[in-house]
């Protein structure tokens, strides 16, 4: 896979992502339940289209079959005339509109039998229709209530991180609050007891004993060796 093909990938996946956090199922409920009634339209006007188409037919049919009887009459008066040959031309023209006849009794009922299939079909999306109302309202009521606990979790949540943040700045001034409050009393006892005074004017007294101090432990350390290596165990100069 090219690189070009990764980036178009990735971005692909992320607009899904978008468009799955943006999509509200409640919308495409509706969207479903809308087209439903419309299948459901649609097959109840191929119905009122057929049964118009055969009330057409029917009519057209009792036409012919007063024109049939008619010609029949015609047929009978031309024989009582005696005259035949024109009773064998009417009865031909019934014959041939009785072969029309039985063309118009074929669609007839070939729309009688569209006519059922579609109104079976129109019970069975009814159905389906009813059942997918009761069921969309079921289902956003549910969503509703599941956003609603997310939401309310995600704001919980939001707020208990803000709080803890809040307590760690409130720990951290405490602290430094407490730690300045002893340094300001540890400052007025030494302030009020003078040793701040007299270790600011006598520094460097202060830090020559410490110097002599010092010399005169390393003096005693060194004597101490020395009489362990001469064998001269005696108590030492500081004693």
């Amino acid at each position: 896979m090219g690189l070009f093909q990764r980036i178009g990938l990735i971005f692909h996946a992320k607009a899904n992502k978008a468009v799955d956090r943006m999509e509200n199922p409640g919308d495409a409920l509706d969207l479903a339940y809308e087209k439903q009634l419309q299948a459901l339209q649609r097959v109840r006007r191929g119905v009122a289209d057929v049964v118009t188409s055969q009330k057409q037919l029917e009519i057209q049919q009792r036409q012919m079959e007063g024109n049939r009887t008619k010609l029949d009459d015609l047929a009978r008066k031309a024989l009582q005339q005696g005259r035949e040959d024109l009773a064998a031309s009417v009865l031909t023209q019934g014959e041939l509109i009785e072969t029309q006849l039985a063309g118009l009794r074929s669609q007839i009922l070939a729309l009688e039998q569209q006519r059922e299939n579609l109104e079976s079909a129109g019970e069975r999306l009814q159905s389906r229709v009813t059942g997918m109302r009761t069921q969309k309202e079921t289902l956003k009521a549910q969503y509703s209530a599941a956003r609603a606990t997310v939401d309310a979790g995600e704001a919980v949540t939001g707020v208990s991180k803000e709080m803890d943040e809040v307590e760690l700045m409130v720990d951290r001034a405490r602290a430094k609050m407490l730690t300045t409050q002893a340094r300001a009393e540890a400052v007025s006892e030494l302030m009020d007891s003078g040793v701040l005074g007299r270790l600011s004017s006598g520094g460097d007294a202060v830090e020559g004993q410490i110097k002599a101090r010092v010399v005169s432990d390393n003096v005693d350390v060194r004597l101490s060796d020395m009489k362990r290596q001469l064998g001269l165990d005696g108590p030492s100069r500081a004693e």
